[in-house]
């Protein structure tokens, strides 16, 4: 027997795995993406009032050294997931990829919810740390199962907008929830929302899934080690390790006193660029089923919207975060006031990413407003250095973010839509699940960049600026012990951190300039194309080693035919 070389209408026949709408009812269809809608918007609902409730939480079970260690772990395994999951929804299918991450993940709030302690609470965090990778990779792979590119950048938005409306409506919820004994309450609900959220979506995903598989070609019993080739599982400890190696070191620097010079931070950073290197030269060698794909990379338009947006993350990163603290200290506000000052740039985001997304369709173009938005980016940004001084208005800290939300809505929005639009749909599940990784290894690259940006150069500045007696510690790390301070020594220390954020803002202003320059690569996407004429346009990396269920000659037909 011999495998031969498959057409892509065969291998379109056989991604079974792939959801395909179009032997679905127009109901049915409406169904699946309206239950998708309704569980981002209880899946926002939730997470607003879980993180609105887990710093009370956590600051009843500190009676352990591993508070501070913990958030470490759980992001560098959410990272570590991602790729993982994408893999899952092309090897199992998107609803059996999408249950085992919902288990984890109202598992975990289970979990917390019942916690005694802080070692039973880690537990269920470490399970909520699972699942959710899980949940965002999956549900964004469903919007782009289930659109058009005409239409995706409008689901994309509507997927998203229920997190700034809740960022309100739980605030009323918070303070009854962090009472004593009250916050399992809360608990309750999350878990319950969850698992409701779940249900809605699942139900009619199976149902559909099974729908479409019937048409297809159904797959022979697989063994272990065929699961262990598909999952890449060489590649998948490799990865594992890479991006453990890099991101501990990345994260955890500023709480070493001698930062990188640390023999450990070095010798973690060396073994992961090792790691990582290993990981390169093995996907592009010697497996043919890797996690991320040669072929994503070396298409211009992914390569300029996925590095585009992992820029991007790293400058807001940047330039946001110690940006509250900031506030506090400067404007003389407390943590809820500077927060307010805040949302100018997130509520800006979400809106003008739905007008983007209804812009992308009427005029069936992304590219232009990738453009659009970095310049808008820059332009705010750059307005965000002087707006950092101690006694620039509020208006203009406010504007100036909003102008930075207005064009990242709009880049961001438009970069997802153009790397969704120029890859098989093979190939859906890959790339979201690369801009994911990519996102959360910017944000530990710019933790670990502004932090050790932070811790050395304020106290520094502080040196500098301050003449009269007063704590250094206390003023580096209790934005509210700065504001006891008497005049002018409040407002030198004011003047060091005004210095420490302009430094901040001066570098992310840069990024800015460099997202801009890789999203020239880009290339115009036609938002007219069906998701066949997508296909057949990019499947010509399709080869014989790509295909799931090889084609098999027929002996004994052949020997009929000669006779």
């Amino acid at each position: 027997m011999a495998a031969e070389t498959v057409d892509k209408a065969t291998l379109d026949k056989q991604a079974v795995n792939v959801l395909n709408h179009s032997m679905w009812s127009k109901k049915q269809y409406y169904i699946l993406l309206g239950a998708l809608l309704v569980q981002s918007f209880i899946y926002a609902f939730e997470t607003n009032l879980m993180y609105g409730v887990i710093g009370h939480v956590t600051a009843i079970f500190t009676s352990t050294s591993l508070t501070a260690i913990l958030p470490t772990i759980l992001q560098i395994l959410s990272a570590s997931l991602v790729p993982f999951y994408s893999k899952f929804a092309d090897v199992i299918g998107r609803p059996g990829a999408l249950t085992i991450a919902m288990t984890f993940y109202v598992t975990g709030y289970i979990i917390q919810g019942t916690s005694n302690g802080f070692t039973q609470f880690s537990v269920g965090q470490a399970f909520y740390s699972i699942g959710v990778p899980g949940f965002m990779v999956l549900t964004q792979v469903l919007v782009v199962d289930l659109t058009t590119l005409q239409n995706r950048g409008i689901i994309f938005a509507l997927w998203s907008m229920s997190s700034g409306l809740h960022i309100w409506t739980t605030q009323a919820l918070i303070k009854p929830f962090t009472t004593e004994g009250n916050w399992r309450h809360a608990y309750v609900i999350i878990s319950v929302l969850a698992a409701l959220g779940g249900v809605i979506v699942l139900i009619p995903l199976w149902f559909l899934h099974r729908k479409n598989k019937k048409d297809q070609v159904t797959p022979p019993s697989r063994s272990l080690a065929w699961f262990l080739h598909e999952f890449d599982s060489i590649g998948a400890i490799l990865l594992t390790a890479a991006l453990s190696l890099l991101l501990f070191p990345l994260i955890l620097a500023g709480s070493y006193d001698d930062n990188w010079r640390n023999p450990t931070i070095i010798g973690c950073l060396c073994a992961g660029v090792v790691a990582l290197a290993l990981l390169v030269i093995w996907e592009i060698k010697f497996t043919n089923r890797p996690f991320m794909p040669m072929r994503i990379w070396t298409q211009r338009t992914c390569f300029g919207g996925l590095m585009g947006n992992l820029i991007t993350t790293i400058q807001a990163s940047i330039n946001w975060m110690y940006f509250t603290i900031y506030l506090v200290v400067s404007r003389n506000v407390d943590f809820a006031g500077a927060l307010l000052l805040e949302r100018g740039y997130q509520m800006a985001y979400l809106v003008v990413a739905l007008i983007t997304g209804i812009l992308m369709k009427k005029y069936n173009t992304s590219r232009p407003f990738v453009w659009i938005g970095i310049a808008l980016c820059c332009i705010g940004t750059g307005l965000m250095i002087p707006a950092r001084h101690p006694d620039s208005s509020d208006f203009f800290v406010v504007i100036s973010q909003t102008i930075v939300g207005i064009g990242g809505g709009m880049s961001s929005n438009a970069a997802l839509v153009s790397v969704t639009g120029v890859v098989h749909r093979r190939d859906y599940a890959i790339v979201i699940g690369a801009n994911q990784l990519l996102g959360s290894v910017g944000a530990a690259i710019a933790a670990a960049t502004a932090g050790g940006i932070w811790t050395q150069l304020l106290p520094k500045r502080l040196a500098i600026h301050v003449t009269g007696e007063y704590d250094i510690n206390q003023a580096i790390n209790d934005p509210y012990y700065v504001q006891t301070l008497p005049e002018p020594i409040r407002s030198q220390v004011v003047a060091a951190y005004s210095d420490s954020q302009l430094v901040l803002s001066i570098i992310a202003c840069s990024l800015v300039v460099l997202a801009g320059l890789c999203t020239l690569f880009m290339e115009h996407v036609d938002l007219t194309l069906t998701q066949e004429e997508q296909d057949a346009k990019f499947g010509g990396a399709v080869d014989a080693h790509d295909v799931p269920i090889p084609v098999v000659e027929d002996v004994d037909e052949k020997l009929e035919i000669k006779n």
